[in-house]
């Protein structure tokens, strides 16, 4: 299956786990104002599973988009793809129990959470399609510069690690510092790199550098085979611990 096609999967499978949840939430809740027995445990053992099944099913769905970016070239490290998926879940879930349910008011709240979960995901929609086309035009001034420009070492000033991952690749903010004809210009850049290659201060790093010298900040930046490294990269990785999951950050 190409990269699209399990992120599709694994958005489908976010949204349809949080429309079964928010669905036999609602319901259960009709279900109890509709029979007047509110202690009475039926309505809930009936719809306690699917609503267990689908909020687990929208969480691990939910952990994969997160790290999408690593699958599909057209996203970013971090994007709005999981927020878009959830929020579709919660319109298509207020849609359906809007529809199924008896209470008047439950119709109304589930009516209510529809129209604003659509709304808010027309606006995540736009922006994931924002998202894709600021990446391809990167991916496409990437390219020129590999084809046309040329290459020079820079002197690392800042290397900061803001705790995102892309996959197995971590995310660095780097300043470095190079020479050129008119003197020396700093430049800022992110990196995805694997923590072995994690930039440090007193380093280098490879600026491939714009052909025509106009513009000193049109630069991309990747690790220096002959750099030195992080004395010790794994203090970037988090403490083991349930809520890491094994993979997420530290500092730089």
């Amino acid at each position: 299956m190409s990269g699209w096609g399990r992120v599709g999967l694994a958005a489908g499978i976010l949204a349809l786990g949080l429309t079964t949840a928010l669905w036999s939430v609602l319901t259960a809740v009709d279900d109890l104002l509709t029979t007047a027995e509110l202690s009475d445990g039926e309505a809930v053992k009936w719809f306690a599973l699917p609503a267990f099944l689908g909020l687990a099913l929208a969480a691990l769905a939910g952990r994969w988009l997160s790290r999408a970016g690593g699958a599909v070239d057209d996203l970013p490290a971090k994007s709005v793809l999981p927020a878009l998926a959830a929020l579709a879940g919660g319109a298509v879930g207020g849609l359906v129990a809007a529809l199924s349910t008896v209470s008047p008011a439950i119709r109304i709240i589930a009516a209510v959470i529809a129209v604003t979960a659509a709304a808010f995901a027309i606006l995540r929609g736009r922006m994931l399609r924002d998202e894709v086309i600021d990446v391809r035009a990167e991916r496409a001034r990437i390219a020129r510069l590999r084809a046309q420009g040329y290459r020079v070492r820079a002197r690392v000033v800042e290397a900061e690690f803001p705790d995102v991952w892309a996959e197995d690749l971590a995310l660095f903010h780097v300043a470095a510092d190079y020479d050129g004809p008119a003197g020396t210009h700093r430049v800022q850049e992110r990196m995805l790199v694997p923590i072995a290659d994690a930039p440090v201060v007193g380093g280098t790093v490879l600026l491939w550098i714009d052909p025509t010298g106009d513009d000193p900040g049109d630069v991309f930046m990747e690790p220096d085979p002959e750099s030195i490294r992080h004395p010790d990269p794994s203090a970037f990785l988090p403490a083991p611990g349930p809520e890491t999951g094994g993979m997420g950050g530290g500092g730089a």
